[in-house]
């Protein structure tokens, strides 16, 4: 881990942040963010493990778990019916009971979809007239539809590297026509390495080449388009007490 931040600071990265998707692993989740002043994390059950953690239901722990000082977010929670992992109801049941306590907490609700946007844009519009919340459309794989229905309701949508990829022109077309005040990145860590780490274990640090490939594809200059990926960030991670470098 001293390695993984020591890596990360070399590549402007001070802040990072682990992502809960089973509640049976959240002590040692828990414990990295503690061991490590650098390190946040947040607390949800992933799509593909509902049918596995018997707490993905549990809006009370949820909940309680997330007032550790060190928790910045709800989820990774959503829907993925990629694999077939997770029973639809179940990973729907799930993904409302964390939208519930992203909306009683005021934390960001890190979403997660794959091969669901008609489900997940119906869901969220209904959600949202429930009550406001805030979130982050994670690692965003998803069509143009779901994109624009996060951007209306106020939510930022987060590039990692699957953007570099030569293949994912539809990705890149929705990036570049989204406003910038609407963006963030992520690595996804450890998969989804960017261009020129393709194929690699992914780290935090790889967050600087997405930037520099979404600062070039939205013809920006790299230091401006940083300087509004670090407001974005700080506006809707508002839990983090300390931005500056360490």
């Amino acid at each position: 881990m001293d390695e993984v931040i020591a890596n990360a600071k070399l590549n402007d990265v001070y802040k990072i942040i682990t992502i809960s998707t089973n509640l049976s692993k959240i002590d040692k989740i828990i414990k990295i963010s503690e061991d490590n002043s650098q390190v946040f994390f947040t607390v949800g059950v992933h799509p593909n493990e509902v049918d596995k953690d018997k707490n993905y239901l549990n809006y009370d722990l949820i909940k309680k778990i997330s007032e550790h000082p060190k928790c910045v977010g709800i989820g990774e929670g959503g829907l993925d019916y990629h694999y077939g992992l997770g029973s639809k109801s179940n990973q729907i049941a799930s993904f409302v009971t964390q939208i519930n306590v992203a909306r009683d907490t005021n934390l960001p609700l890190v979403i997660h979809s794959r091969d669901a946007d008609k489900d997940m844009i119906e869901i969220l519009k209904n959600e949202f007239k429930n009550g406001p919340f805030n979130a982050i459309l994670h690692c965003f794989s998803s069509g143009e539809s779901l994109a624009k229905c996060g951007v209306d309701l106020g939510f930022f949508v987060s590039f990692s590297g699957i953007v570099t990829f030569k293949s994912a022109k539809n990705i890149q077309e929705i990036a570049r026509k989204l406003p910038v005040d609407r963006i963030l990145v992520e690595t996804d860590s450890p998969y989804l390495a960017p261009n020129p780490y393709r194929g690699k274990i992914n780290e935090p640090k790889n967050c600087l080449y997405v930037a520099k490939f979404l600062s070039e594809l939205k013809s920006l200059d790299f230091n401006q388009f940083s300087e509004i990926l670090y407001n974005n960030s700080i506006k809707v991670f508002y839990k983090i007490p300390i931005w500056e470098q360490l």
